[in-house]
């Protein structure tokens, strides 16, 4: 009978990526003096994570950051992974001393095949040029598969790294995350202000994120934050409950735009909503502000900053 393997939480900030990483570096390649590089969110030549493993040699990681920042004024974790992404981050690392026979990119996002494929290229342009070094990427699915054949690891990840003692602290890291969902422009600017595509695209990647916990790039489409459940998820009776009228609120705003679009009540106008019904205009920014306005005090309840 095989072993169930078991989902955990991506790091939510930067520190705990590098500290992940680190924990990493030094149970999959045996090397006990693994350390970190520089100041947080800022790696040496393309390098935050080092260490010497006696069988494979010299062994870097750089930790995928996002622009974004966190409270702390932190790159926030992980992010997708393109070619040109890849290409320079692996040209930096060739600065780095001393010489590395094995490159790390880590991130937090998916499992890659486009990716993989472009490492594999990568690796034999560096074996053509007699380049004794190897590019490996880290997505989350690795880790996640680093974590789960290693128990002390894994003990050690939740207890020190993510800090995860209770349900009440899986709880945050749902609400943390629906939170980011809900920081953008979307839920800021007036409505006939909004591009009509965007809007829509903004609404069911906030819906994802409430009823999955993932959340997704605006741009890359890729994931860039995963928490262990959607709202359904939350131990705590009164969010969950409030978290349910607040996707009942989006389900009802996006059912009332699409169906204005669809019979031609809200056209577009250069791409962006033209709404002259000042009745129904009213209606989607009431459903949109009673959203914000349900979910705000659940925020506050929890300690995250509000919308």
């Amino acid at each position: 009978m095989g072993t169930l393997a078991q989902f955990f939480q991506p790091p939510l900030y930067w520190q705990q990526f590098e500290d992940l990483t680190q924990g990493l570096l030094g149970e999959v390649y045996s090397v006990p003096n693994a350390q970190q590089v520089g100041r947080a969110g800022q790696a040496q030549d393309g390098v935050d994570v080092f260490g010497k493993s006696s069988r494979y040699g010299q062994i870097g990681i750089q930790c995928k950051r996002l622009t974004d920042l966190d409270k702390n004024n932190d790159p926030l974790p992980g992010g997708p992974i393109d070619k040109n992404f890849l290409e320079d981050a692996a040209n930096e690392a060739l600065a780095f001393k001393p010489d590395l026979q094995i490159w790390i990119l880590a991130t937090t996002a998916k499992r890659d095949a486009k990716i993989q494929g472009l490492v594999r290229s990568l690796n034999e342009r560096w074996t053509l040029e007699k380049r004794d070094r190897q590019a490996i990427v880290w997505a989350w699915d690795d880790c996640v598969s680093y974590l789960n054949a290693f128990p002390d690891l894994q003990n050690w990840y939740y207890r020190d790294v993510i800090k995860v003692r209770s349900v009440h602290d899986l709880d945050i890291m749902i609400l943390e995350t629906i939170s980011m969902s809900f920081h953008r422009p979307a839920f800021e600017v007036p409505i006939n202000c909004e591009q009509t595509d965007e809007f829509v695209q903004a609404l069911k990647d906030t819906q994802k994120a409430l009823r999955t916990g993932e959340l997704v790039d605006r741009e890359s489409r890729h994931v860039i934050r995963k928490a262990v459940a959607g709202w359904r998820g939350l131990e705590n009776p009164y969010w969950r409950d409030g978290l349910r009228e607040v996707d009942g609120k989006l389900r009802m705003l996006r059912s009332q735009l699409q169906g204005g679009l669809k019979v031609g009540i809200i056209q577009q106008q250069n791409g962006f909503l033209n709404i002259t019904d000042n009745t129904l205009l009213r209606r989607l920014e009431g459903l949109r502000s009673d959203a914000i306005r349900i979910l705000n005090p659940i925020l506050k309840d929890a300690k995250i900053d509000m919308i």
